[in-house]
């Protein structure tokens, strides 16, 4: 009787045991997460160092009781970490007195979460060639963007010119060719003492392909006869379209241009930039076909002879795809330009190349 009733506490005891073990909530154990993230300088050409980005962590009622911070390093990069998970936060970002970003965050359990990498141009990134001539100056413009390494070919040296636009190889090399205005023509993009070979077939040939298997080019201003030999379905200028340079009849002209591209309007935050057409016999577009897109229009005088004309509301900088390249084409000289606009527009553009 003894032994039955030991036994009988002891199974007593082990239920209650058991009884407790499923009846008691288990904790459960919350990990620290982080947030990552990358800042641009607020002038779009670079990445941004010593920043601060920062979050507050708040209790359950709301009470701030921490806040965590990190500085960006040379690349822009920050990285706040010991932020408890299962919490919503709200990263800050400041230079100085200025507030560069404001951005809600939700981190799981021991979730490390990096932000989307903000639009920002890193010279570094891109190997660009300038083909330089006498009537514009990328070089000079893509100085005051960054770019301290582009490689130079002298556009007014034939044989300079003609030997890197007739190697692919070395077109190759770069994902962005610049074409100045004022480079020599004759003889390279066209032959004017032999009207049965017109077109000197290897350099614009080469020029075609290089954009057709994704890579980009950029004409300014009497350069156009390079975009109307390759791809003459895509921008109608005024004069005749067989006649090397005939387009070249832009008057000077100072005014707002209208920006149409509504996309370019929001990151320049205007709708109209001005520019000025300092030199003339520049070569005005009268229309392009529907696959270009139109991000400049203004109102232009040109003459043709003796006669003065006046387009309204014509396209003055436009790009478009080619393959799986895109060509972009001002009627303007860019180095004349040269603005806080301008830099910006063009920043734009090579985005998007």
């Amino acid at each position: 009787m003894r032994h039955l009733l030991v036994s009988l506490v002891a199974l007593s005891a082990c239920q209650n045991e058991n009884n407790l073990s499923t009846t008691v909530p288990k904790t459960e154990v919350v990990a620290d997460g982080s947030i990552s993230g990358r800042v641009c300088d607020p002038s779009g050409r670079t990445w941004l160092a010593d920043a601060l980005a920062y979050v507050n962590v708040t209790d359950d009622t709301g009470f701030i009781y921490e806040t965590k911070r990190a500085f960006t390093d040379l690349d822009g990069y920050f990285s706040i970490e010991g932020l408890p998970g299962n919490k919503k936060y709200t990263v800050y970002v400041t230079y100085g007195p200025a507030q560069l970003m404001e951005e809600k965050v939700e981190i799981g359990n021991g979730e490390d979460v990096t932000l989307d990498e903000p639009s920002c141009f890193d010279p570094l990134e891109l190997d660009v060639a300038v083909v330089a001539g006498d009537y514009d100056d990328f070089g000079r413009v893509l100085e005051d963007m960054g770019f301290v390494n582009y490689h130079r070919i002298n556009g007014t040296d034939q044989a300079e010119i003609t030997d890197f636009l007739s190697s692919r190889d070395e077109m190759d090399k770069y994902d962005l060719i610049f074409f100045d205005g004022g480079l020599i023509e004759d003889g390279v993009f066209y032959d004017l003492t032999d009207a049965s070979n017109p077109v000197p077939a290897t350099v614009v040939d080469n020029i075609r392909s290089y954009v057709e298997e994704g890579g980009s080019i950029y004409a300014s201003d009497w350069s156009y006869d390079i975009v109307e030999l390759a791809w003459p379905e895509k921008i109608d200028f005024v004069g005749a379209d067989e006649v090397p340079d005939d387009a070249q009849k832009g008057d000077y002209s100072r005014f707002d241009a209208a920006v149409t591209d509504a996309s370019l309007s929001e990151y320049l935050g205007k709708q109209y930039i001005e520019l000025e057409y300092d030199l003339p016999v520049w070569p005005p577009i009268e229309n392009t076909s529907k696959t270009v897109s139109v991000h400049l229009t203004g109102t232009v005088p040109y003459s043709d002879g003796l006669s003065d004309y006046t387009l309204s509301g014509v396209p003055l900088l436009v790009t478009f795809n080619a393959g799986e390249g895109k060509v972009a084409f001002s009627t303007f000289r860019v180095v004349r330009n040269g603005n806080e606009d301008i830099l910006r527009t063009l920043q734009y553009i090579m985005y998007n190349l």
